[in-house]
């Protein structure tokens, strides 16, 4: 009787130990389970931090590297905004130099005009007055020359032919000289001297005195 009862009385303490079991274990998976989702959250949290943290340099690089190439276009427009304004300084130089060149060259070029035209009118006198000098000897010597013949000889004949030559010489001379009575700005006559006649006239009116003369 006392065994039975024993045996009943540990038997009904097995069984209200059970729930308390269960229980504990599920306290246990519970708290279990509570961890698990903490560390869970907390592993989110870190990598959305993380991920922010990465944002926030790519945000941070982007607008460096924006800030960069915005000071390196400064740069580069100010170097060429300083090469433009030497290009343009050199340019000026130049332009300034090459007009002080020409300048130069027209001034030397007209100087050496003036010289020229000078000289040529100062040549151009030279053989006027040097034609009219052969006019007034010419002219002397065709009276001489008619003082002196005997008419009625072969010489005077022939001294007749010289001073008719001499004569022509003489208007072509004096034709000549009048040619320079109109000339250009450089002494030079506007109607073309006959340097070959009057030299074809002066060498027969010579050898036809040398030819009376020899008689």
């Amino acid at each position: 009787m006392d065994g039975s009862q024993k045996s009943g009385s540990g038997l009904s303490r097995l069984a209200h130990g059970r729930p308390l079991v269960f229980g504990v274990l599920l306290s246990v998976l519970a708290a279990c389970g509570s961890q698990s989702a903490r560390e869970a959250a907390v592993a989110e949290a870190e990598v959305a931090n993380m991920a922010a943290e990465q944002a926030a340099a790519r945000e941070a690089a982007e607008i460096e590297r924006q800030r960069a190439e915005a000071e390196e276009r400064r740069r580069l427009a100010e170097v060429e905004e300083r090469e433009r304004r030497r290009l343009a300084q050199e340019r000026q130089a130049a332009e300034a130099e090459a007009r002080a060149e020409a300048q130069r060259l027209a001034r030397e070029q007209a100087e050496r005009a003036e010289r020229e035209r000078r000289a040529a009118i100062a040549a151009a006198r030279a053989e006027r007055q040097e034609k009219m000098d052969r006019i007034a000897a010419l002219e002397q010597q065709i009276a001489d020359s008619q003082a002196e013949i005997d008419s009625d000889s072969e010489q005077a004949l022939i001294m007749q032919q010289a001073i008719a030559a001499a004569e022509e010489l003489l208007a072509a001379l004096t034709a000549e000289v009048a040619k320079y009575e109109l000339t250009d700005e450089s002494g030079n006559t506007l109607e073309p001297l006959s340097k070959d006649l009057i030299a074809e006239l002066e060498a027969r009116k010579d050898e036809l005195v040398g030819r009376a003369r020899g008689l």
